[in-house]
């Protein structure tokens, strides 16, 4: 043998590895398994009341939506026909799955994705990796690199969470049972892969005879306080405006929670739809934290601001289409606008307030909102069967209903954070 370099430094090359039918057949596999995650976490980001493990969820249910979209489209340069590609394999993998969203709380479900799943992917793209040739399936390869090293750090952040929470011998008695039977049913189906042998006998619906439907509740822990809405200022009312546009951001978890009833309980559309909503499910989870890492850098603690719970009745009232129609239509749409809106946010932080880090987060979150809009009247084109004008009345009825929603309690004041302004100036 050569240099390592020798055939630009890749691996396996006089190895005969695996066929091109045999890659394809793994990856369709690998690919359902990642898009079923990306629904399993999502399903359960809504009940779990832990705010850590929330953004958790958010965040890899949005990678799992890019890994599986990575894999079907590399399915059709294998030969593999494009329709079939965003199909489920011809597996019973389906119902290993179904179970695991009945998980009937936060130890049985991180005791699937820890112990169950993200291992078996990691081992999974492995073995991938071992069995091809790295010359041949180039594409594949790079692919996998990437995805591997994102669910090994997943997979150890949520085992973090799973270790805190699993902390009596009752829940890890109740987590072993859980994953035991996952993995048993998971093993029955073939593997995560679809390379081991199947035993249908051992494939029986338990808790899935029903469908699972995310509860009509929206949990919080006591991470923050929380008023039921915070009063508007004008910008001239700098530091009271600032308070609240930190904390506006804060509460956009309350999106994040609306995005995940929008994409799970939204049947039969195409692949593009779930990826959507998947990206604006993350990005408005990065909002949030936006607003989080803004008050604790404000007040050294994150928890100096309250959230706000309006908002959080308004996702359970209204329909789950009405919903989206005025957040992307009603709400972000109308934030293009100049003034006031997303611009006039980041100019605000720059010149008024004086302060870097919110002007570069609003900045940001100013760039994301221009592809929301985007995005809902890309999916709304299709989703949406009435006229223009009828999606334009539904968008205005949905925020009159928020006005109405958000009047019911008085509105509150928020902390002080007159100090921190004019940061620029200081530095």
């Amino acid at each position: 043998m050569g240099p390592s370099y020798q055939y630009a430094g890749l691996q396996n090359v006089r190895q005969v590895g695996l066929t091109v039918g045999e890659c394809a057949s793994r990856l369709h596999h690998l690919a359902y398994a990642e898009e079923r995650l990306m629904f399993l976490q999502t399903a359960h980001l809504v009940p779990v009341p832990q705010w850590d493990l929330k953004k958790l969820l958010g965040r890899f249910q949005f990678e799992d939506a890019q890994h599986s979209n990575e894999l079907k489209e590399r399915l059709p340069q294998l030969r593999f026909s494009k329709k079939k590609a965003y199909e489920p394999p011809d597996s019973p993998l389906n119902l290993v799955f179904d179970e695991a969203l009945h998980s009937a709380n936060m130890v049985e479900l991180l005791a699937g994705l820890t112990r169950v799943f993200k291992p078996a992917l990691v081992a999974a793209y492995q073995k991938y990796l071992a069995d091809t040739n790295g010359l041949v399936d180039y594409p594949s390869v790079r692919a996998i690199k990437q995805i591997i090293t994102e669910e090994e750090e997943a997979l150890q952040l949520l085992t973090q969470v799973y270790d805190d929470i699993a902390n009596t011998p009752e829940k890890k008695a109740e987590a072993d049972a859980w994953a035991e039977m996952l993995g048993d049913m998971l093993a029955a189906a073939g593997g995560i892969d679809g390379t081991g042998e199947q035993n249908p006998a051992a494939l029986k619906r338990v808790r899935s005879t029903t469908t699972y439907t995310i509860p009509k509740h929206v949990a919080r822990d006591d991470t923050f306080p929380r008023v039921w809405d915070y009063i508007h200022y004008e910008n001239e009312r700098v530091a009271e405006r600032l308070a609240e546009m930190v904390a506006t951001r804060l509460s956009e978890m309350t999106a994040v929670e609306g995005l995940a009833f929008v994409l799970y309980e939204t049947k039969d559309q195409p692949w593009s739809f779930y990826m959507d909503i998947s990206r604006h499910l993350w990005d408005e989870l990065r909002h949030s934290m936006f607003g989080e890492v803004a008050v604790e850098d404000i007040f050294g603690d994150r928890s100096a601001m309250p959230l706000r719970e309006c908002d959080a009745t308004y996702i359970i009232e209204l329909p789950v289409k009405d919903w989206y129609v005025a957040l992307g239509i009603g709400v972000e749409a109308a934030l293009m606008k100049y003034p006031p809106g997303k611009r006039d946010e980041y100019e605000f932080c720059r010149d008024m307030a004086q302060y870097p880090l919110m002007a570069n987060f609003q900045d940001f979150d100013w760039a994301d909102e221009v592809l929301h809009v985007q995005i809902a009247r890309r999916q709304l084109k299709d989703w949406f069967e009435g006229t223009q004008q009828e999606l334009i009345d539904l968008a205005q009825k949905g925020v009159d209903d928020r006005v109405e929603i958000r009047n019911r309690q008085p509105a509150s004041t928020l902390p002080n954070v007159s100090h921190i302004l004019g940061q620029a100036n200081k530095a």
